[in-house]
Parts: C-alpha cells; structure tokens; sequence
C-alpha cells in the first residue's frame, strides 16, 4: 500500500466526523430558516444553510459536497416532499454551493474581507449563484405539484433572494470567526480589556435597538445604520458580520411576528422589503470594514517596511564603519612601510623605485579620503535634520570664504544675491554651498577670471516656491551625459584634468533628498554649468 493512501485512509475518521458536522449543521439551519417558509413551499426569505454550505466548502474543501448534498435532501424529505422533489431541491442547491464556491475562488477572493473588491465580489456571487437553485428548485415543487403555477414567479424571486441573503449574512461571520484569526490575538492586554468592555456596550445596543425597532413601536429601520458603522469602524469585520447576524435575525422574526417596520405597511411586501433591507444593511457594513481593514493592512505594511528600512541603514552603517575601520589598517601599514623603505634605502633607491613608493603613498593616502568620503555619504542619510528658518545668502557667503582658502591666485568674481529664506538644516545647506562653489571653482581653473553667481528664480510650476542656483563660466559638460552627474564617484572629466573625489554632487542630492526638495544641473560644454536647487518649503 502507498504511502498516500495510507494517509488517506487515517483521514477517513476526521472527514467522516466533518460530513456529521457539516450535515448536522445544515439540518439545524435550514429547520430553523424554515420556520419562516412561504406556505409549504419550502421556500424562506433567508437561507441559512446557503451560508454555512459555501463556507464549509471553502474552509474544508470540495470533497465535501456530498455531505451538502446529503443535508439539504434530508432537511427536504423530511418536511413531507416527496423523495423525486427533495432530490431536486437537494441537485439545485448543491450546485448553487458549489458554483458559489468555485466563483470566489477563482475570482481570488480574500477570505478576510479587507478590500471592497472582495465585497463586489461577495455581493456577485450571493445574486448569481442562487439562481441555479432558484430555477431548479422552483421547477420541482411546480413538476411535484407543491405549488400553483401562478406562485411560480413570486416562489423563484424569494428562493433567488433568499439563498443569496443567507450568504451574505451567514457565509462572513464563518470567515470572520474562524480560528486561525485568533493567532497572536493577547486576551489580557490593556487594549483588548477596553475594546471588550466596548464591545459588549456595543452589543447590548445592537440587541437593544434591534427589539425596539423590529418587536417594539420605534418604526425606524435607518437607526440601525450608525450601529453597522460603529462596529465595522471599531471592530472590523469580526464586528460588522456580527452586528448583521443580529440585526437581520431580529428583523426577520419581526417580520414573521408582524411587528416589524416593514410588516405594518400594508401596501408592501414585507418578505422582500425585510430582504432588501438585509442586503442593503450587510453590504453597507461589509464594505466599510472592508475599506477600513484594507486601509489598516497598508498601514501596517507601510509600517513594518519602515521599521524594516530603519534596521537596514543600521547594519548598513556598522557594516561601513566596519569596513572603513578594517580598510584604513592595511592603508596605514602601507604608507608607512612604504616611508620605511624610503627612508632606510635613501641612498640606494633608484629614481623609479622612488617614484613607486610615492604612487603607492599617495594611492593609499588617496584611498583613505575615499573611504571618509563613502562614511560621511553614508552618514547624511541617519543624521537628524535640525530645521530652522535660514539665510541662503549669507550661508553661501560663508561657504565662499572656506572655498576661496584653498584657490590663493586666482581671480574670482563672486555675485550673491538676497534671496528668500527657507526652512533647513544650516550645517547641510553651508555643505551644499561649499560643495557646489567648489564644484565652480575647479572647473572654471582655465579661466582668466572665474564668474561664480548665486541666487534663485521662482519655480515654473510655484511661482511662491523659490529655486536656488549657482552658476559658473567654467568648462561646462555634455547634457547628454547629465543623468550620471550625481552618483557617487561618477565623473564625466578626468582625474588629471579635474583633480577630486568625485562625490561632490552626490553628497549635493543626498542632502537635498533628505530635505524633501530636487536639485538638477543645466549646461554646455566650454560655455559653464548651473545647478538648481529646490528644499521642500516649510507649512
């Protein structure tokens, strides 16, 4: 015997034990829906066997069809149907379950309800489904004898509504309230003392209201509206499927009573007035919980994705200063051998074994200002912005005293113009300033005199929004080639014509992003460079 079908022949016992359930289950509901049967037809405003058959198809699986099938021909045959009509109703609703079923699977259906898709998708199936069962149904008590030819019509629109109604009020709470929407749930948490102590006040207002309204003398059905969305808002769709069961019971017993609001109008059809009720009730509060469920799972994953960024730029950062701390080791230990040698062999070096130890002193020199560059870039995206409202112009006039240190002999015409204050960190915006003139500076080497002028225009699409700038008359570049301006080490010249780290630019962007604005550069080549600048403009 295979291995498979010893499984399968342990798991007969439990399959066995799960059709007595999903029989049983069906018999109790459908004695109960029949309570409210249209003459002796069978036929109820509400099918609850319609709901838990779906449900138990889509939690169990297929293969428990019979056991639907075996319920619903016994709950018929058992009321006095003959054996061929009983079969009939048993065929019809069968396959009503099991179309109901296969549409919400393949429709990808979310068993938990948090979208209003789903709610579409519900509301499709509990009005397409149930007319398989409606017309078989109805065909066979008409054949069987059970009811006139004129009660035709009016016993297949309550079959067809009825069965869809009993999906939409049983087949949710099935779902909402299965057990494995209990994991990781904390009883004795403070929140859910609260939330309980709110929930029972919630039911007892739901129970309350509904008597008043469907047994009592307040003729008011809309009143049960704030309840549904009290409990979908607080509670989900754990709350909403169950303030619908409780609602829709009591209406419906109202109405079988005669005291509902739709029972005391004597011009209406209080059948089909308390289902349309129902439907109207159920969808109403599904599709908010749905909204609301789906609006919390986006927060809850927009969450967990932040805290999960936040844990990757912390090992991001120690695994750089990690690295950076193991890299400068070796880098020390040679530029120091590499002095070691040429002092010990200072007589007997040759002009090339001289000129090796420099280019490999100076590499690694080089190669250690590299790395504290990477560290300081990796750094700009966990400082803390401190912002406070600043003066662009007088930070780039500090930014120019720093720059003009390092470029003795040359002549520079520096124009900053007044420009409108902006909320920034002032130690990150002196950065931007310092790396953008030095970016000038460098690149207009080859001029007689070096024009540097800072100042902003109003943004195109905000004219209240000011864009900052700093243009040059320097060796310019390709705009072709303008998207690698600001990646870290990129570089469109030379190292031996524009000697740098290469990561100016970038450090320019990261501070910029992380102050919520833009920046991006204009130019040609041999006629000069501007870069703009836009910071997110305080509230």
């Amino acid at each position: 015997m295979s291995f498979g079908a010893i499984q399968s022949y342990r798991g007969w016992p439990v399959a066995a034990a799960r059709s007595c359930a999903i029989v049983c289950a069906y018999y109790a509901a459908a004695r109960l829906g029949l309570t409210m049967q249209v003459g002796h037809s069978n036929v109820t405003p509400v099918w609850p066997p319609s709901g838990i058959a779906v449900g138990a198809l889509m939690l169990c699986g297929w293969r428990y069809w019979p056991a639907l099938l075996a319920g619903a021909f016994v709950v018929n045959v058992t009321t006095g149907l003959a054996p061929l009509v009983a079969a009939g109703l048993a065929i019809g609703n069968t396959l009503e379950y099991v179309l109901a079923a296969e549409i919400l699977r393949r429709a990808g259906f979310d068993r938990r309800i948090h979208a209003v898709r789903d709610v579409a998708v519900l509301a499709f199936v509990a009005l397409g489904a149930p007319v398989v069962a409606a017309t078989i149904g109805t065909a066979s008590l008409a054949v069987g004898g059970v009811i006139p030819s004129g009660a035709v019509a009016f016993v297949w629109i309550t079959y067809l509504i009825g069965d869809g109604v009993g999906i939409l009020v049983i087949l949710p709470p099935m779902l909402a309230w299965r057990p494995a929407e209990w994991r990781g749930f904390e009883w004795r948490s403070f929140e859910s003392r609260v939330r309980l102590r709110e929930s029972l006040v919630l039911a007892a207002l739901v129970i309350g209201c509904s008597l008043l309204v469907f047994m009592g003398s307040i003729r008011a059905a809309y009143l049960m509206f704030p309840l549904a969305i009290w409990s979908a808002v607080r509670f989900g769709q754990r709350g909403a499927t169950s303030t619908i069961l409780v609602v829709s019971g009591i209406a419906l017993w109202g109405t079988v009573a005669g005291t509902s609001p739709f029972a005391q109008l004597a011009s209406a059809d209080p059948v089909t007035d308390t289902q349309k009720f129902i439907a109207a009730y159920a969808l109403t509060a599904l599709a908010l919980a749905a909204a609301i469920g789906g609006q919390r799972d986006a927060e809850r994953a927009a969450s967990e994705h932040a805290k999960r960024l936040v844990a990757a730029n912390r090992e991001l950062e120690a695994f750089t200063y990690t690295v950076a701390h193991d890299l400068r080791a070796p880098l020390r230990a040679l530029d120091g051998f590499s002095e070691a040698l040429r002092e010990d062999l200072d007589g007997t070096l040759s002009v090339d074994a001289r000129r090796s130890l420099d280019r490999i002193s100076d590499n690694a020199r080089l190669m250690g200002t590299l790395i504290d560059v990477l560290l300081n870039f990796s750094r700009l995206g966990t400082r803390k912005l401190k912002l406070r409202p600043v003066q662009p112009a007088a930070i780039a006039r500090n930014a120019f005293d720093r720059v003009v240190a390092g470029a003795s002999g040359r002549t520079i015409d520096l124009t900053i113009a007044e420009m409108p204050a902006c909320s920034a960190d002032a130690a990150l915006l002196s950065s931007v300033y310092q790396n953008l003139l030095e970016n000038a500076v460098k690149f207009s080497r080859d001029r007689d005199v070096t024009k540097i002028d800072v100042g902003w225009l109003p943004a195109r699409e905000a004219p209240d929004v000011p864009v900052y700038y700093v243009r040059d008359n320097g060796a310019g570049f390709d705009m072709e080639y303008g998207d690698r301006l600001f990646g870290v080490f990129s570089r469109l010249h030379p190292v031996s014509a524009y000697p740098g780290t290469g990561a100016g630019l970038a450090i320019v962007k990261r501070i910029v992003s992380r102050h919520g604005g833009e920046v991006w550069a204009a130019a040609e080549v041999d006629r000069g460079a501007t870069f703009f600048f836009q910071l997110q403009q305080p509230a």
